[in-house]
């Protein structure tokens, strides 16, 4: 029984993360990730904003979440295998299922990065003045109809 749900929960994990690193695997080598890398640390440290600090901070936030998550998921299985508890293989399950979330809300996060990236910059336009109606420059005039 305990083979059967270790298969299931391996089985579980390969379905989502074999996938996207195969797919990062061949479309980015080696090089040019670091390459990339390289550029940015660069840019990094030219930059004058902090933009470029609080990116990189959140991304290092974002890699400890997800080495903690993988980490825990990787200590709860082995106590749940070892001791065969019962208890421990639902929280093994858990932090799977927190894991799976967490790897798609990236996902989403980085889907949404692309989609703006990707979209057509609109030239900002001046405002439109308001346009006061015409009034003509002719007198007013009173006509009186007297009865």
């Amino acid at each position: 029984m305990n083979i059967i749900v270790f298969i299931l929960i391996a089985g579980i994990w390969a379905a989502f993360l074999l996938p996207s690193f195969l797919e990062d695997r061949r479309e980015a080598p080696v090089a040019s990730t670091r390459a990339f890398a390289r550029s940015r640390a660069l840019l990094a440290n030219v930059s004058t904003g902090s933009g470029a600090l609080v990116a990189s901070s959140v991304q290092l936030r974002r890699r400890r979440i997800l080495v903690g998550l993988v980490v825990a998921a990787g200590l709860s299985l082995l106590a749940a295998t070892v001791t065969g508890s019962v208890l421990l293989l639902w929280v093994t399950i858990g932090v799977d299922v927190a894991l799976a979330a967490y790897v798609t809300l990236l996902l989403m996060l980085k889907q949404q990065r692309l989609a703006a990236r990707r979209a057509p910059r609109i030239p900002a336009t001046p405002p439109v003045p308001a346009v006061a109606p015409e009034v003509e420059d002719a007198p007013p005039t009173v006509r009186v109809i007297a009865g």
